[in-house]
């Protein structure tokens, strides 16, 4: 699987594709119906914070689908692991805190790591 570096609604920065690119060459996986990759943070709980969740998934084409952040709400013991920004490009939505918007308001969440795209 190539990942694809364009034809989205908002800018996938040339770092990512490459982040993404090395996870899938460097991975067993049979990529043919897509896939979904988790970046994780081991450290980060609901005490003490850290680096957010993120998922991404792709479809058997290389095309993202969508990019979601993942917190977690409520206070411990009781927290629990939630969607709080998704960025579904598949379906034009910008999601925060599980309301919809068209993906094009969520432009200044969606921020790119500084010019490389």
């Amino acid at each position: 699987m190539i990942v694809k570096p364009e034809g989205y609604l908002l800018p996938v920065t040339k770092s990512l594709i490459d982040v993404l690119q090395q996870v899938i060459n460097n991975n067993p996986i049979n990529p043919e119906d897509g896939i979904v990759i988790n970046f994780r943070d081991p450290d980060y709980d609901a005490e003490t914070g850290g680096y957010h969740p993120v998922e991404i998934a792709m479809d058997g084409a290389g095309q993202i689908i969508y990019i979601t952040d993942f917190s977690y709400v409520g206070q411990p013991p009781y927290s629990e692991l939630v969607k709080e920004i998704d960025f579904d490009f598949s379906l034009g939505l910008f999601q925060q805190m599980g309301r919809d918007y068209p993906i094009e308001q969520g432009r200044e969440l969606y921020a790119d790591d500084g010019g490389d795209e």
